[in-house]
């Protein structure tokens, strides 16, 4: 047990203590911070005011990070639509490389086609022109064979 000095002397502190702080009004840390000693100040008051201080730097802790999350987000955003650019580009690229591909080979293939049709013509006309050059070499042969057989002179020949 207590002795009752003790007990005395220490209700006499804490009443003491209260006096002072009030005299002094102690409303934050800064006010602690400026007196000479925290031997006349309440205990209770100085974890209130510690509790208080955290709380108000909690607070803008927790503001300052959704400001960042917000940030984040926004450059988040930002960043995804950057990431459909580059692809965008390769699907562009690799679509105009299957299509000039494609129309390389249809114009190739319709030159090959034109020029069998041509080939086909040219050999068609051969064919004629060699018949017909046939055909004008039997002509010329029975011309010179009827002009060897007719004695009529060439000017009886053209006018009757």
């Amino acid at each position: 047990m207590m002795k009752p000095q003790r007990a005395f002397l220490r209700l006499f502190t804490s009443v003491v203590r209260l006096r002072k702080s009030h005299q002094i009004q102690i409303k934050s840390l800064e006010d602690l911070a400026k007196l000479e000693s925290l031997e006349d100040v309440d205990p209770e008051l100085v974890k209130r005011l510690i509790n208080e201080r955290t709380n108000e730097l909690n607070i803008q802790n927790e503001l300052q990070m959704l400001k960042n999350l917000q940030s984040q987000e926004k450059q988040h955003q930002d960043v995804s639509l950057r990431k459909f650019v580059r692809p965008a580009w390769m699907f562009l690229l690799m679509s105009s490389l299957v299509y000039l591909s494609g129309h390389y080979l249809w114009c190739r293939l319709e030159h090959d086609e034109r020029e069998e049709d041509l080939k086909r013509q040219v050999k068609a006309m051969e064919n004629e022109l060699f018949s017909l050059i046939e055909e004008k070499r039997k002509d010329s042969e029975i011309d010179t064979e009827d002009r060897n057989a007719s004695t009529r002179s060439w000017y009886k020949r053209w006018f009757w």
